[in-house]
């Protein structure tokens, strides 16, 4: 399993994360979304490879999402693990990650 996370451009508007997102990570990896931010443009996070997950990998998409609430973009993300979308449940967060419909009934 790997102990580091790894984010990468996977095509225009599109961005992948894996491995680990949690308190040991997310400050080297926090400070890195303006790389990947398109220019103005919606973008699309694959979470679907995140092997790990906590409250700091929930304050890291808060952040990316308010930066791009800023400029007027909106962040999409897919293949988000189900412990985050119970996080995001648990803290009332759900829908400034626009995950108000990833929750099951």
């Amino acid at each position: 399993m790997s102990t580091t996370s790894s984010i990468e451009r996977v095509g225009a508007g599109r961005v992948r994360i894996g491995g680990r997102l949690g308190f040991h990570e997310a400050a080297a990896v926090a400070g890195r979304w303006r790389e990947f931010a398109a220019d103005g443009g919606d973008v699309e996070l694959d979470l679907a490879g995140l092997q790990e997950v906590d409250s700091a990998t929930l304050a890291v998409l808060l952040d990316w999402a308010a930066q791009e609430r800023r400029t007027g973009a909106r962040l999409k993300l897919t293949g988000v693990p189900a412990g985050l979308v119970a996080l995001a449940h648990l803290s009332d967060t759900e829908g400034l990650l626009g995950l108000e419909h990833s929750r099951k009934a």
